[in-house]
């Protein structure tokens, strides 16, 4: 199959997922920022991979019977490496940028670095196994990684602007958090028996906790765009409740630099209807599709030999279908994340 469908294959799951998160922050993140994020994200890929080997040696003599075996591999040789070099990309790198000024930053950097990891793993996949790989991770592993990447951005976010006191608990939270779910997302997969089936609870348990984190952070930031011009300090009380129940409450001071104000008041948005699910995941789903299909007839056409014009002409209506379903469903996927529309003042 043509290079340029594998690879596509194994980008645009990412793309989309990160256009999501991007687009619910209310204020944006510097582009070249979180370029820089995601390369990142995809250089730690050569760091990983030695570690991961090294830390599965030292566990061999644990790697006894399927679940030792799976245990060792899916916390020595996958979710310890991984999500430690994740998070030292957020902590070494973005840490102390600027740019890195409010709690729900932390999500969308640590989601920005985690799908940078998972596009660079998933073309190393895809070019092995083929598009059939491809599909079963744009559905799991890529949202996995994705959402780990939210739930641990989520309190280095929260991290980034808590006292001094707090930072250490709130880091180690989050990493440990993050090991956690990834970690028990592959070791139920790497038994290679029937309880795989319950790595797909585990990715709904990460995609329902990191959702909910978000959701917090996001109300945070509106209430603050919303606060009187002028302020400078903001008391926030969050439930950080783990996946298994309340874990810590953490009281945190929002500071802003003594020339801060927030931007213009914003009202809270209106929560995200069925209607606007609907759409989110037809339009992602499609446009998944009708992007690799395009790319597809795209690489046949190079491969063609066509000579005459009624050829050209089949060529290019077939391209022009494809190019209007990709739009489609991007409006879709558009329309799906503005949410629904605001309602009418009374």
């Amino acid at each position: 199959m043509s290079v340029l469908v594998l690879g596509g294959s194994a980008v645009v799951p990412s793309l989309l997922l990160f256009w999501y998160v991007y687009a619910r922050d209310k204020r944006p993140e510097p582009h070249d920022l979180l370029l820089k994020t995601f390369l990142l994200g995809a250089v730690i890929c050569a760091p990983v991979v030695p570690t991961a080997l090294a830390l599965q040696k030292l566990g061999a003599p644990y790697a006894d019977g399927v679940w030792g075996s799976a245990l060792v591999r899916a916390f020595l040789g996958a979710a310890i490496p991984e999500e430690l070099f994740k998070f030292l990309v957020l902590y070494l790198y973005v840490w102390r940028k600027p740019a890195f000024d409010e709690p729900l930053d932390g999500v969308v950097y640590g989601a920005t670095a985690s799908l940078g990891f998972a596009t660079l793993e998933n073309i190393l996949y895809v070019g092995e196994h083929g598009l059939g790989v491809a599909v079963l991770r744009a559905l799991t592993a890529v949202p996995g990684h994705a959402f780990t990447g939210v739930v641990m951005g989520a309190f280095v976010g929260r991290a980034r602007l808590a006292p001094e006191a707090q930072r250490f608990g709130l880091l180690a939270a989050g990493l440990g958090q993050a090991t956690l779910l990834h970690g028990a997302y592959d070791l139920f997969l790497m038994t290679g028996t029937g309880f795989a089936v319950l790595s797909l609870g585990v990715l709904a348990l990460e995609v329902q906790w990191g959702r909910k984190l978000y959701r917090a952070l996001q109300s945070e930031q509106l209430a603050l765009m919303s606060a009187p011009a002028g302020l400078l300090a903001a008391e926030a009380a969050v439930m950080m409740q783990g996946p298994g129940g309340q874990v810590s409450t953490a009281s945190v001071v929002v500071m802003g630099p003594p020339s801060w104000s927030p931007p213009p008041a914003r009202p809270a948005e209106d929560p995200r209807t069925g209607g606007s699910w609907l759409k989110l995941v037809i339009g992602g789903v499609g446009l998944t599709a009708s992007s690799l299909w395009l790319l597809v007839v795209i690489a046949a056409l190079f491969d063609e030999q066509v000579t005459d014009v009624a050829s050209y002409l089949a060529w290019g209506v077939l391209t022009a279908i494809s190019v209007a379903f990709a739009l489609l469903f991007l409006w879709l996927f558009r329309s799906g994340l503005r949410g629904p529309e605001a309602r009418p003042e009374r």
